[in-house]
């Protein structure tokens, strides 16, 4: 008998054996620079030795307990990422993925707004392939192939202020759930005067805000929350890809009064929150606060700007930070993708005239020049 990987994400590019910093090597000894971090997740570089200290000393001592028992990274974990939430007294649940996270989020909006269930969601917003998550997910791709999905989400085109409150005037909506960048649709902003369109709903109508920072929070964007930047204070975030640099991990964060919906027996996860996950996420935060992170990225996308916006085809860059969109004069990202990626280069195409770029937290200004370079080359090849 054998055994081998279903077929659901297509035809590997290459077998991975190794990572150092921002570098991946396959078995065939070719290297990469990788601008895709394992999109979004490996932030502080691949084979971190901060973080591989901290996971090989704690793997001495114990792998599980089950949630009958705290341990002291998880206490450690939940307290760090209390230290960078935008509210006192944030309260934390442990899960594997950033799914999980969302799944939670909304069986907590459902305790916390019982009367209030409906949930605004943002045209092609992406939050997870589980039930629920897909439910909130506004893409028809990945909705089509499993209707019918759960009832219950209101969809209204990103940074449409009259779409949105003609959504609210329903007395049943009591949550909206966004991406502040909307990531895996291709790198789309909120722009400003939707966001204090939401803080005023958060305000005046007692909308609970849902951050969905799984790609945009600890930094990505120069900021621990990629909301920060409107000054939006979420009643709900949910984190995880960068949390672990790797190692599975997810996490709720609410306001205490958000929070204490929540029973004893309501929600729970076999492995969330287990000592090998918190301590990659405590080593996560511990590496960033010490690194002073959002300076660190602030000014790096500062410089990453200028080397994109020029380059051959490219007809506009959004994001911020080290998430970047370019929009391509034609729709060839995906030979972009296969010809980077046979020069060194890893990058993603989330549209066919889109590529996203994410790059190690880490990543060196050199680096940084060197993988611009390498775009340049395969965009002018084939645009010019």
């Amino acid at each position: 008998m054998t055994g081998t990987l279903l077929g659901l994400y297509g035809a590997p590019m290459a077998n991975i054996v190794r990572g150092q910093g921002s570098w991946l090597y396959d078995d065939a000894g070719h290297k990469y620079l990788d601008f895709l971090s394992g999109i979004a997740v490996t932030s502080l570089g691949h084979a971190n030795p901060a973080i591989g200290e901290a996971l090989t000393n704690q793997l001495g001592r114990v792998l599980h307990t089950s949630n009958f028992f705290t341990t002291p990274p998880g206490l450690a974990a939940a307290a760090k990422i209390g230290e960078i939430a935008p509210f006192e007294d944030a309260g934390v649940f442990f899960c594997n993925s950033g799914a999980e996270a969302v799944e939670a989020a909304l069986k907590l909006l459902r305790r916390a707004r019982r009367d209030r269930p409906k949930v605004v969601v943002l045209s092609d917003s992406f939050h997870g392939r589980t039930f629920g998550a897909l439910s909130a997910t506004m893409q028809p791709a990945k909705r089509i192939p499993f209707a019918p999905l759960l009832e219950g989400f209101v969809e209204v085109p990103l940074n449409d202020v009259g779409a949105l409150d003609t959504a609210l005037m329903d007395p049943a909506i009591g949550a909206v759930l966004f991406e502040p960048i909307l990531g895996e649709a291709g790198v789309y902003p909120l722009a400003d005067d939707f966001a204090e369109a939401l803080i005023t709903a958060q305000r005046e109508r007692g909308i609970l805000l849902v951050a969905d920072e799984i790609q945009t929070g600890l930094c990505r964007t120069g900021e621990w929350l990629a909301s920060s930047h409107h000054g939006i204070v979420p009643d709900i975030f949910v984190l995880a890809k960068a949390l672990g640099n790797g190692v599975p991990i997810g996490a709720l964060v609410a306001k205490p009064e958000v929070g204490a919906a929540f029973a004893p027996g309501d929600h729970g996860s076999t492995f969330g929150g287990n000592p090998i996950a918190t301590t990659a996420a405590v080593a996560v935060i511990e590496l960033m606060q010490r690194s002073s992170m959002p300076e660190r990225i602030r000014h790096l996308g500062d410089l990453a700007l200028p080397l994109m916006k020029p380059l051959p085809g490219v007809t506009n860059v959004e994001g911020r930070g080290l998430m970047l969109g370019l929009q391509l004069a034609a729709p060839v990202a995906k030979d972009v993708v296969t010809k980077a990626f046979a020069a060194g280069l890893i990058l993603n195409a989330p549209k066919a005239d889109r590529l996203r770029l994410l790059p190690p937290l880490t990543i060196s200004e050199p680096e940084l020049n060197q993988g611009c370079e390498i775009l340049a080359g395969v965009l002018a090849e084939i645009l010019q």
